[in-house]
């Protein structure tokens, strides 16, 4: 399971970890190293000595940045020693990340989502919002058909638009010409250089042009919907998702899975928009479950207690 981690060593490797970290969705709570008097702060991180990090965070785990080896497992021992858990390496640290079975879903893409199966199969009464279909709905139908959960599609892209007038879909999979944003809002986007991936910020696949689309709070949805919380949330927003989660999170609503894509290339502060996403997750008790490169998968703590939530009757 994943949790927010120490990174032992204020240096070049303990910054590339940093980076690397905020790329794959995990928070940083703090740097600990031998000279920390001398560092205060490293990448917007307070810097501890070790023992003030034992003490300060005894349940978290440290991923050591040292590159001498021999150091490094003195280091190691003296922490283990110590009752802390302790990775010597990057790719040690996401080994066993996942607890939960998974199951990869696609989604109109070569990646997809991951979903864990034991919190959809033999329940009832289960409900899906997804933003950002595209022209491929293969995710929501999966969900659909496998999982028999009523699925609620949202894209405002006039080119889906105008392919769901025509298209017929299973009973339980409803399309809606709307976007998700933190306001209920015709809202201005860049048109893309090509394909469907219209976003509200210039971003390096848009163009100059731009169009107005229509945007709701998925609050005023719900409330729309008559759903009281989701058995599972999807988002690929091309960037609106660092708006509209705050929004989603602080307004009290809940959902036991997120498979959100998160679109940092757009922004020169990424990495502290990942921080950010990651740690306001955690905060409002979401566990990271699936990393990808853009594509992530959180559960509720809360998750699978009782059956499915969904009680809405579908507003057409």
């Amino acid at each position: 399971m994943n949790r927010p981690v120490i990174i032992y060593g204020a240096g070049f490797r303990g910054g590339r970890n940093f980076i690397a970290l905020a790329e794959e969705n995990v928070h940083v709570e703090a740097f600990c190293d031998r000279d920390a008097e001398h560092i205060p702060l490293y990448y917007g991180c307070n810097v501890l000595t070790r023992d003030e990090a034992v003490e300060k965070y005894p349940s978290l785990p440290f991923l050591l940045s040292v590159d001498d080896e021999k150091a490094r497992r003195q280091i190691a021992e003296d922490l283990r020693t110590l009752g802390i858990e302790v990775y010597e390496s990057f790719e040690e640290f996401f080994q066993g990340q996942n607890d939960y079975e998974i199951e990869h879903v696609y989604c109109g893409k070569a990646v997809g989502f991951q979903v864990v199966p034991s919190l959809l199969e033999g329940r009832e009464h289960l409900t899906a919002y997804s933003f950002g279909i595209g022209f491929d709905y293969s995710f929501e139908l999966e969900l659909a058909e496998k999982y028999g959960m009523e699925v609620y599609a949202f894209d405002p892209s006039p080119e889906v638009v105008k392919e769901m007038e025509s298209t017929k879909l299973p009973e339980n999979l409803r399309y809606y010409p709307y976007g998700l944003s933190d306001e209920d809002a015709l809202k201005t986007f860049y048109l893309p250089s090509s394909g469907l991936d219209y976003s509200e910020h210039f971003a390096p696949w848009t163009s100059s042009e731009k169009i107005q689309m229509q945007v709701h709070r998925l609050s005023t949805l719900m409330e729309r919907f008559r759903h009281s919380r989701l058995d599972l949330l999807k988002m690929d927003v091309e960037g609106s998702e660092f708006m509209a989660l705050p929004d989603i999170l602080e307004s009290g609503l809940e959902f036991d899975q997120l498979c959100i894509e998160t679109h940092t290339r757009i922004f020169p502060d990424s990495v502290e928009k990942m921080r950010g996403v990651k740690k306001l997750l955690n905060d409002h008790g979401y566990l990271l479950v699936s990393n990808g490169r853009q594509e992530q998968t959180y559960i509720s703590k809360r998750a699978g207690r009782g059956g499915g939530y969904g009680t809405g009757t579908g507003d057409h």
